[in-house]
């Protein structure tokens, strides 16, 4: 499977009391559609007169934006959204939360952990120190984005694309000719924090999936020392690789890419909608796309005291969120 990734949104606290959501999306595309669907889009385009130009969802209207995800739903496609709302969050208890998950970097170190490591996990954990916060809220909010779509494709496609899970491609949008420092923390972060949290939350499999594909090139049973005590008595077979699930990851120039503008179109829109910014008649269709978990669209704070109590009415995306949880696609449900 192709996944393209963006972000939207400026990630800081805004200076008045107002909605303000930033969000980083995903566009999953299976790989035996995406050469149709780039064909689609890029007639779309011409149809707008902008075969030239790359398309940003900032300048859509409602009935362009639902054009778009006309086109993505026909093929089995699959649209994940991590959101914040900077609005309520709290500027100390951000950086707190960056602090503590620097420290966590070096207090996993054991005497099984040679000169090399040791010395990159200082160095990841100063980096991490060292992120303004804007930043640092932007690297979670795509690790947790990461770690969700790993989950969400392994049931979904397990069911209706069982041979879209050989393979996981991750596109990002590049910030810059070379890598960023705060892309190379979130790829540096990805795998432990990944692999930690499958201890705590194991990947969830269904009978009737076939995981056939998956399987295929990926080891289990071999689990490091240092981990087996967070293993405990569990089968290691029932372990695998996660390196191999977050290995291909690529950034990539959105201007040249297909992928990364359709993920713009869809990750700017459901920002504007959140945040009140485009009607109804536009953001409603995210319910062919989106596929439904726990939530439609999670929502995040990184301060133990964010609230909304400042808000005198309901932020315009508690709208969003409550219509989608209830519309959405399912599992088990879309077209195969």
């Amino acid at each position: 499977m192709n996944i393209y990734i963006d972000e939207a949104g400026v990630f800081v606290k805004p200076t008045e009391n107002k909605c303000a959501v930033s969000v980083v999306g995903a566009l999953i595309l299976p790989e035996e559609k995406t050469s149709i669907i780039f064909s689609k889009f890029e007639a779309l385009k011409s149809k707008w007169g902008l075969s030239d130009t790359e398309v940003k969802g900032s300048q859509l209207n409602e009935s362009q934006v639902a054009s778009v995800i006309e086109i993505l739903q026909k093929y089995n496609v699959m649209f994940e959204v991590v959101a914040i709302d900077m609005n309520i969050q709290i500027e100390d208890d951000m950086t707190i939360h960056k602090l503590e998950r620097a420290q966590k970097m070096i207090s996993c170190i054991t005497d099984e952990f040679n000169e090399i490591l040791i010395k990159n996990l200082y160095k990841t954990k100063d980096e991490i120190e060292s992120l303004p916060n804007q930043l640092y809220v932007q690297v979670s909010l795509i690790i947790e984005l990461l770690i969700q779509i790993f989950q969400k494709t392994m049931l979904n496609y397990s069911i209706k694309k069982p041979k879209e899970l050989e393979f996981f491609k991750w596109i990002v949008d590049a910030k810059d000719t070379k890598i960023t420092t705060s892309e190379k923390i979130w790829k540096t972060l990805i795998l432990p924090l990944a692999q930690s949290r499958s201890f705590d939350k194991p990947l969830l499999m269904i009978k009737e999936g076939d995981y056939s594909h998956f399987f295929k090139n990926r080891k289990s049973g071999d689990i490091p020392n240092y981990l087996v005590q967070h293993v405990g008595d569990k089968d290691p077979n029932d372990f695998f690789d996660l390196n191999s699930v977050y290995t291909n990851i690529k950034f990539e120039n959105s201007k040249n890419n297909l992928g990364i503008q359709l993920a713009d179109i869809l990750t700017t829109s459901i920002r504007r909608s959140m945040n009140g910014n485009l009607q109804k008649n536009g953001w409603q269709h995210f319910r062919n796309v989106i596929v439904k978990g726990t939530q439609s669209i999670t929502l995040i704070n990184l301060s133990n005291n964010a609230n909304f109590e400042n808000y005198k009415i309901d932020p315009p995306y508690f709208e969003v969120i409550k219509y989608l949880d209830r519309t959405s696609k399912t599992i088990f449900g879309g077209k195969k």
